[in-house]
């Protein structure tokens, strides 16, 4: 018998001089590696099985850790905190009426008052998001005292916002609506309010709504109708670069300061029918056809320009565009 040392050593010589025949008759490497590799070739699949268990049980770990449910802010909320989420998902429908902070505004409607700043970025909603809710059968709708930011996040559910009141800044730029989404008869008191590449999947409203500064609302997408009734912007509003696949409406807004339009692109005919511009307002690069049906009974008290001419006069728009304007090229 060899000693263990002596056995290891010619064990590991016959492997060489194996190899090196296996080499000189030209014959396959890949044979050799496949008759004298076997057990090194179990490990190695043993170890991807492991390092691919270990990476998806760290991907479960860290998709649990993203996800959350509304209780677990909603609670600092109700005690008056500021609340910043970013990069989460949340799982359940938000309900900003369940802070009860109630304040009784009439025999049949009540306000529940946010105090807390409220700053999301970045995440998902998987249900239903609203201001609107009731309480022992009375209407209650929201009011915001301070900032209301939503900016990049992804909606799956509905998104009710109607008469809320937002004393702050309301920012959802470059959010997702995949369904519909209403802002009816809101109010917003900053300065600047940003709806900037927004995209809506499903119909999109802000009837009745009024903005005391600034709406931004540059390169917004809407898929589906778009309604701005009686919409007010107070301030001016930037829409330039918005894409509208079906009806959108512009009836009876009205606009403080400048309006820019430009090279937006409206599928069907919109309609700004009884708006009010009290400034300048910018249509260049736009798909507008038949302005009488656009701009009927329409009155701007600024310049207004459509592609290339600039009418200088104030006054009624179909009146104004039977006068020969000024070419700016």
């Amino acid at each position: 018998l060899f000693p263990q040392k002596e056995m290891e050593q010619n064990r590991i010589l016959t492997f060489a001089r194996l190899k090196k025949f296996l080499y000189r008759r030209q014959i396959i490497p890949e044979i050799y590696y496949f008759y004298l590799s076997k057990l090194y070739r179990m490990r190695f699949y043993k170890f991807v099985i492991v390092s691919m268990c270990l990476f998806i049980s760290a991907c479960t770990q860290a998709q649990q850790q993203r996800e959350i449910k509304s209780s677990e802010f909603m609670k600092n909320l109700k005690k008056g905190k500021n609340i910043e989420i970013a990069n989460k998902i949340i799982l359940d429908d938000v309900d900003f009426t369940s802070s009860e902070n109630l304040q009784m505004l009439s025999s049949n409607q009540l306000q529940n008052v946010v105090e807390g700043n409220i700053f999301f970025t970045n995440c998902i909603f998987m249900g239903k998001v609203t201001a609107v809710g009731e309480y022992k059968s009375v209407a209650v709708q929201t009011k915001f005292n301070n900032n209301l930011v939503f900016q990049d996040c992804d909606f799956r559910g509905d998104v009710v916002f109607d008469n809320a009141v937002i004393m702050g800044s309301a920012n959802f730029s470059k959010a997702k609506f995949r369904k519909d989404a209403s802002f009816n008869n809101i109010m917003v008191w900053a300065k600047d309010s940003y709806f900037s590449e927004v995209e809506a999947e499903g119909t999109m409203n802000m009837i009745y709504a009024t903005f005391n500064g600034n709406l931004y609302m540059r390169d917004a997408v809407f898929q589906q109708a778009v309604s701005f009734q009686g919409m007010i912007v107070q301030g001016m509003f930037a829409a330039s670069g918005m894409k509208c696949s079906k009806m959108a409406e512009f009836d009876m807004l009205t606009v403080g300061q400048r309006a820019n339009f430009n090279y937006s692109s409206f599928a069907q005919q919109p309609t700004f029918n009884q708006a009010r511009f009290h400034d300048d307002a910018d249509f260049v690069g736009d798909t507008l056809n038949n302005m009488n049906e656009v701009f009927e009974k329409t009155y701007i008290y600024g310049k207004l320009q459509i592609d290339d001419t600039v009418y200088p006069s104030s006054g009624n728009v179909e009146q104004i565009l039977q006068q020969k304007g000024e070419s700016i090229k």
